[in-house]
């Protein structure tokens, strides 16, 4: 029980940022005081040498300069407080016979067999070795001199009182280390619940959006931080995300209403068919009402899967060099009936040179949708604009019109799905045009754009950037 509630504790990133932060100052520790005791025992050994160095070469001069014989009464002489009590003293002759020994205070055995031995064999006039003592763990340094009469002189000294040193600070570290690792810990546990506090503040705001409270927001401090940018980058995806959900549900609202007349219109002629025993016409009528409805739905269901495609690129473009100008022609066509039947005026200014890497079919209906508004909203009497700009990298394709223009307030909710103003209501029409001209025109690495009004208080542009490479 007490480990199955341990666990999720353990796994959390503060406590793995804690025993991190912990394990580095450690280590760090460590690292740092095995350096400097390998220094300082670098240093002491060097001291220790030079010292018997130094004490090597004193006694081999006054051995050279006064003889063995007052050298023996050097020792005999001030045994009580001499300062050199601690070391070893041996002259060994070259036959190997032991012509002095002092024994240090306090004592070190040494296999003075092994050390005459050792001293036989040196033939260098300066020699060092090492021997370990009798009774103990420690080692001996021997520092030697061959003097001029083949005699051989060396000064030892245990290592004892140098490893001494070393236990102690070595004992030195290991206490230290223990307040370290306090400090560590608790500065790891302070650094992990400082620098994990946005995070907590974020998990709680996304349990609240996860129980359906959609507009709770990360609270934002005033650091510049990455946290805290990621913090405002999360409060700006929850804005677009409210702001899809609550489009998604308008739309839902809005498909059911514009599908509704259709299919009601449809599902009553089948049963007036169904029910009546008219002629043959009749049911030809039903019939033609019905193929004329359901044809709406599908055209209706497919501007949808167009736009779609093509906002998430799922559809690959064929892109050729077409001039915009023919296409905007072609639509023109096709419309100039209409227009002239609304009595409404259309200018025409057109780049012979508007040449773009487009999909032609898709542009087409680009095209024919904005002229479609234009004449939707244009007021008998009016004026419709309609002309391409040739510029060294793009085209733009400008349409505009004199009619009621649109709110400033409406500017970014007309290329939503089935949007549609209350001004259009008394319009035909799916609310899909607008969007489906963002969509193609942005697979297109295009931008569109509205400018209302545009004179007096009257008039809508639009705006079509297409590159010439795409």
């Amino acid at each position: 029980m007490f480990l199955s509630r341990l666990k999720p504790t353990l796994f959390r990133i503060s406590t793995k940022l804690t025993l991190a932060y912990s394990l580095v100052l450690i280590l760090s520790s460590t690292v740092i005081f095995s350096f400097l005791y390998f220094q300082i025992s670098h240093a002491l050994q060097n001291q220790e040498r030079v010292v018997l160095e130094a004490k090597v070469e004193e006694y081999r001069n006054r051995i050279e300069i006064r003889g063995l014989q007052d050298f023996q009464d050097y020792f005999a002489y001030i045994p009580n407080y001499d300062r050199d009590a601690a070391l070893l003293v041996s002259v060994i002759s070259p036959r190997g016979e032991v012509l002095f020994f002092h024994e240090p205070f306090p004592n070190f055995k040494v296999d003075t067999e092994s050390l005459r031995i050792e001293v036989l064999g040196q033939k260098a006039h300066s020699f060092d070795f090492s021997m370990p003592e009798l009774h103990g763990s420690d080692s001996v340094i021997f520092i030697g001199r061959i003097l001029k009469d083949g005699n051989r002189v060396v000064v030892a000294k245990s290592t004892e009182g140098l490893n001494l040193q070393l236990r102690n600070l070595q004992k030195i570290f290991w206490w230290l280390l223990l307040p370290v690792a306090l400090i560590g810990f608790l500065g790891g546990l302070f650094l992990s619940n400082k620098t994990l506090s946005p995070v907590r503040e974020l998990i709680t705001s996304m349990k609240k959006i996860e129980s359906g409270s959609l507009s709770t927001r990360v609270p934002v401090g005033g650091s510049d931080d990455e946290l805290e940018e990621l913090k405002v980058l999360c409060n700006k995806m929850l804005d677009k995300i409210e702001g899809l959900v609550g489009g998604l549900k308008e739309a839902f609202d809005h498909l059911a209403h514009d599908i509704r007349t259709p299919v009601t219109r449809l599902r009553g002629r089948a049963e007036l068919a169904l029910t009546s025993e008219g002629d043959v016409e009749s049911y030809r009528e039903a019939l033609q009402s019905c193929y004329e409805n359901s044809d709406k739905i599908l055209n209706f269901l497919q501007v949808l899967t167009d736009i779609t495609e093509a906002e998430n690129r799922s559809k690959k473009l064929k892109l050729e060099k077409k001039y915009i100008s023919e296409i905007v022609k072609e639509i023109m066509s096709l419309y100039e009936m209409a227009f002239e039947e609304k009595d409404i005026k259309v200018i025409q200014k057109l780049d012979t040179h508007d040449w773009a890497l487009v999909d032609a079919r898709l542009i087409s209906r680009v095209i024919a949708n904005l002229l479609d508004n234009a004449h939707k909203y244009t007021p008998s009497g009016g004026e419709v604009t309609i002309e391409t700009i040739n510029q060294t990298e793009n085209v733009i394709v400008r349409v505009t019109d004199s009619g009621p223009g649109i709110s400033p307030d409406e500017h970014a909710m007309i290329w939503q799905k089935l949007y549609r103003s209350d001004k259009s209501r008394s319009e035909y029409g799916m609310g899909l045009g607008l969007t489906f001209v963002k969509a193609v025109v942005e697979a297109h690495d295009g931008k569109v754009s509205v400018r209302s009004p545009v004179k007096d208080g009257h008039g809508t542009e639009f705006e079509v950037l297409l590159q010439k490479m795409s």
